[in-house]
């Protein structure tokens, strides 16, 4: 028996419930087997390959079954069905949580690209405010008064913003304050009620970061609400200085777009452009979409889709003919395309070592950095929470090897889970867990690994010498 109260962890793991409301279908559609073939975005049988594209104004979202693949709000660990390691629910261990790992995405928000044409539809965000002021770092100094963005336009501007309304593209919106409200009720109740690792307050052992976005720093203020609310103080939400920033490529590396370049030669990449031609080409006339920027990727077009479909709005019309819009079965090719490319960037081009090097390795040797704390038995955290993007999500999941990445909602979390154990060989366990269950990936379902396996396992994409990769 170890010394740091075995017995007692012991106890209060055993009194949790297990509840078996993950269902291996609903689960199976974050893992699509023929994801890696162009054929899984040409085949309209798929659908949306039980994906979930569609949630109101209001949040917050909630997909049907939990579990399933929601675009608009991932799942994330929730009480009603987290279970615990089999290690410990089936004796064969004792041991406690200790530390927390956790990264998200932002929550829902309005689209970053606007249609060429115009958009034919008005976004409205007067239900939601983005709060916007500083002020001196003590509480005997001036405060200020609190104050939010509010978006109009004066009729007298000559120039027309290519869509009414009263929304900043992207804005978070209010659903995705609700659902980021909820996501961190949900934290609490696995994490701190339960488990008991975060503190009924917050301490020196709690740490926030974010990218340099008011979308991560919005989302982190509706979650972290949910977490705590009854405080009434300040937190720091960390950020680094955004030209040198290791996530949301903050830093200039050259190299990102030369590895891009050559990862957008492939004949993978040229064939998927083959086969949807004739729907960038529909896409493209009817919203007046021609450009390298929306005829090159599918980026553009999910995303816009997304953002409407997510936040009670219908799939957009030709400004100039009204009867010309874009149909569900449409969309549904875009978001399989948009998956496949997903897919394509952070698991399976021949480049991908290399790619998530250059784009996120930075930020995973953090992350390592922290984990290594931990299995020395020197780390001064224990609950670690970064909010990001979906472009650092991805590359992530790449270095832990899954199975199949389809694109990384809104909401998207990945959670290692550090527990120390009576093990004597090796006390301290990992799990990651991916939008609430453990991650599925070449090396198996990282449900409980020795720590130091995983460090091994995402250590070959932290660049040894950043500044000379990235030239």
């Amino acid at each position: 028996m170890l010394g740091f109260g075995f017995g007692l962890a012991l106890g209060l793991v055993g009194a949790l419930p297990v509840v078996l409301g993950w269902s291996s279908e609903a689960y199976g559609t974050f893992y699509p087997p023929t994801l890696n073939s162009t054929f899984y975005i040409t085949n309209s049988s798929i659908g949306t390959y039980g994906g979930i594209y569609k949630a109101d104004k209001n949040g917050p979202a909630v997909g049907t079954p939990y579990g399933t693949y929601d675009y608009c709000s991932m799942p994330h660990p929730r009480v009603q069905e987290y279970e615990l390691p089999e290690a410990l629910t089936k004796g064969h261990l004792q041991g406690k949580l200790v530390h927390l790992e956790y990264l998200q995405r932002h929550q829902r928000r309005t689209p970053y690209n606007i249609l060429p044409g115009g958009e034919n539809q008005a976004y409205h965000c007067d239900n939601v405010r983005p709060y916007l002021y500083a002020g001196p770092d003590s509480e005997s100094g001036i405060q200020p008064l609190p104050m939010y963005a509010q978006t109009y336009q004066d009729p007298s501007n000559p120039f027309t913003p290519g869509v009414n309304g009263t929304c900043q593209y992207p804005q978070i919106t209010i659903g995705g304050v609700q659902d980021g409200y909820q996501h961190g009720k949900d934290l609490w109740a696995v994490y701190g009620d339960k488990l008991g690792l975060i503190p009924k307050q917050p301490n020196n052992r709690v740490w926030f970061r974010s990218s340099e976005s008011a979308l991560t720093q919005g989302s982190a203020g509706a979650v972290l609400r949910g977490v705590w609310p009854c405080y009434n103080g300040a937190l720091p939400l960390h950020q680094m200085v955004s030209s040198v920033d290791t996530v949301n490529e903050g830093y200039s590396c050259s190299a990102i777009g030369s590895t891009l370049n050559a990862i957008t030669s492939t004949a993978e990449w040229n064939e998927h452009l083959t086969v949807t031609q004739s729907l960038r080409s529909t896409l493209g006339s009817i919203l007046g979409a021609s450009s390298d920027a929306w005829q090159g990727t599918f980026d553009h077009f999910a995303d816009n889709f997304q953002a409407r479909l997510c936040n009670g709005y219908a799939l957009p019309c030709s400004v100039s003919n009204s009867s010309e819009c874009v149909t569900m079965q449409m969309a549904e090719e875009v978001f399989r395309a948009g998956d496949w490319e997903w897919n394509y960037y952070w698991r399976t081009n021949p480049y991908v070592v290399k790619y998530i090097q250059v784009v996120e390795g930075l930020f995973i040797g953090e992350i390592i950095a922290r984990l290594q704390a931990v299995l020395d038995g020197k780390s001064p955290l224990d609950y670690s929470h970064t909010f990001v993007h979906d472009g650092d999500i991805g590359p992530i999941l790449g270095s832990l090897g899954i199975t199949a990445l389809r694109w990384p909602a809104m909401g998207s979390g990945i959670a290692f889970e550090i527990w120390k154990t009576n093990d004597k060989q090796n006390p301290l366990y990992a799990r990651v867990l991916y939008s609430g269950q453990p991650v599925q990936t070449i090396h198996g379902a990282l449900d409980w690994v020795p720590l130091s396996d995983l460090i091994s396992i995402m250590s070959p994409y932290v660049p040894k010498d950043i500044v000379s990769l990235c030239g």
